[in-house]
């Protein structure tokens, strides 16, 4: 990995992922944008690769270990669940995902390490966080009676005063993105995929607060009752979304609200089993599949923008799988590069430019072949570009 920031990239065949087309572009990288010329930039002769932005994983939990049938994360300190994110982010780089938005990572370890990659000390992705998540007590997210004894994984509210503290809490850390546990999920034999779990007080105080404090929010949201209530307040995006209909759909596209359906969590029953989910999980997650394809085109037909997001480890490999997962749930190839791409930069609030335009973040990634006909040659890119310094290649 090297630290200079001006690349003049000769030769690129540029994929449009909004038309599907390419063209032949030269690119110019200068100070972690896309510049028209830069003096002294160091010229690479990229001839037959094809250039496209970075992919985002934009639901992430990086030094997360999905169900921990052996309860290895519970005993950890904060150092061991930092390197295993780091070496977790870090794969996920080499495989082209150049961008992660994390949503509830643990002692705000993917805060740490946005700073760090920001200015590479080491070089690595773009990393925007959300901290530690918000639920209430015995909501999504906890595994009672595990406990964790040395992190501090969630931010647990009850009532309108601690749900305010919390959203302060996130801003004086320096969070990027609010992430709130609004229903129930797989997680718990003790919840729903749809049943709302914050009163109607609770999520209005925890909007308001995080709108006066400029922090958009994701919630956690597998039904329609929630994710009316969260769009109408301002909500940027609902994540999963899997029994979603045609009214949340209006609503969320009303609103500008986005989904992120990480399918992969009902679709995959492979990884399900490889993982030896939990029997309550499983069951559950093999029922709602169909429910969630069906939410994922309410929303799509409605006119929500859609970004990717794996809500598995490791990142890299299951960001990929996502791909493959949202083609078998109906999404076209186009459409799923767009979301995984300026989808993904979109959501983050870096622009939604489809081509390389002067201003534009430099976060590239170069491959072999076409991916509109070949998607497996996105999981070994040539050259990762993100921040604007070369990552691999």
């Amino acid at each position: 990995m090297e630290q200079s920031q001006r690349w003049h990239l000769r030769g690129a065949r540029w994929l449009d992922v909004t038309t599907g087309e390419t063209s032949q572009r030269d690119l110019t990288l200068a100070e972690g944008v896309i510049v028209d010329h830069a003096s002294d930039a160091v010229e690479l002769d990229v001839s037959g690769l094809t250039a496209l932005f970075g992919l985002w994983d934009c639901h992430a939990h990086p030094g997360g270990l999905m169900y921990d049938p052996d309860a290895t994360g519970y005993f950890e300190a904060a150092p061991d669940r930092t390197i295993r994110a780091g070496e977790n982010l870090q794969e996920a780089a080499r495989m082209g995902v150049t961008g992660i938005r994390a949503v509830s990572e643990a002692d705000e370890i993917d805060l740490a390490w946005s700073r760090a990659y920001a200015a590479g000390t080491p070089a690595g992705p773009r990393v925007r966080g959300a901290g530690r998540g918000i639920r209430t007590t015995a909501g999504h997210g906890t595994a009672s009676p595990r406990v964790f004894t040395q992190l501090h994984s969630e931010l647990v509210v009850d009532g309108p005063a601690e749900a305010a503290r919390a959203v302060r809490i996130l801003v004086e850390r320096g969070a990027h993105w609010m992430k709130l546990m609004l229903t129930g999920g797989l997680y718990s034999p003790h919840e729903t995929v749809d049943g709302v779990q914050f009163t109607d007080e609770e999520l209005r105080t925890l909007m308001e607060v995080a709108q006066l404090r400029g922090l958009p929010v994701a919630a956690h949201c597998g039904g329609s009752e929630g994710a009316v209530r969260f769009a109408e307040l301002g909500g940027r995006s609902v994540e999963h979304g899997y029994t979603l209909d045609e009214r949340a759909a209006a609503a969320m596209a009303a609103n500008g609200t986005w989904l992120v359906p990480t399918v992969s969590v009902t679709h995959d029953r492979e990884f399900i089993e490889a993982e030896g989910w939990p029997e309550h999980a499983a069951r559950r997650a093999v029922e709602t599949a169909p429910l969630h394809a069906a939410a994922l085109h309410a929303c799509r037909e409605a006119g929500v923008r859609i970004a990717v997001g794996a809500d598995l480890n490791p990142i890299g490999p299951r960001l990929h799988r996502e791909l493959e997962m949202l083609e078998r749930a109906g999404m076209d190839r186009r459409n799923v590069l767009e979301a995984a791409t300026v989808g993904g930069r979109a959501l983050n609030g870096f622009g939604d430019a489809s081509t390389p335009e002067p201003g534009v973040i430099a976060d590239l990634i170069l491959v072999e072949g076409d991916p509109m006909a070949e998607l497996h040659g996105l999981r070994a890119p040539r050259m990762v570009f993100a921040h604007g310094r070369r990552l691999v290649g």
